[in-house]
């Protein structure tokens, strides 16, 4: 694994998955990560042994991951409320175990097809 300076944030997953942040507007009480999995299986090689052109989406056929482990900086002077995980696979958002220790969030994401956001609500 990689070395992190220290103060930054963690992320265990696969290499195919990208990890971005953001606040909402004119919010200081979320953080939003979101999880974007490039994970998915390919065409095989066509007869003359070159990458087949897929027609689109309908050909795409995503790797669902699983196990991807968040250890977050938790800002100075914030303390965490909730955190909760939304998907399009899961028509409700799902509440996560999520811990504090020594001033960092920890939590383990459920499995996910494409995307996901882990909503963090500070207070």
């Amino acid at each position: 694994s990689m070395m992190v300076p220290p103060g930054r944030s963690r992320f265990e997953a696969p290499f195919t998955v990208r990890v971005s942040a953001s606040k909402p507007a004119g919010s200081e009480k979320e953080i939003d990560l979101h999880f974007v999995n490039y994970g998915r299986t390919e065409l095989p090689p066509g007869a003359d042994g070159k990458p087949q052109i897929g027609s689109g989406i309908r050909d795409e056929k995503p790797v669902p991951v699983s196990g991807v482990a968040v250890d977050a900086l938790l800002p100075a002077g914030a303390k965490l409320q909730s955190v909760q995980f939304l998907t399009p696979e899961q028509p409700e958002p799902q509440k996560l175990d999520a811990g504090v220790k020594n001033g960092r969030i920890r939590f383990v994401l459920p499995e996910f097809l494409v995307y996901g956001v882990a909503q963090i609500q500070l207070d």
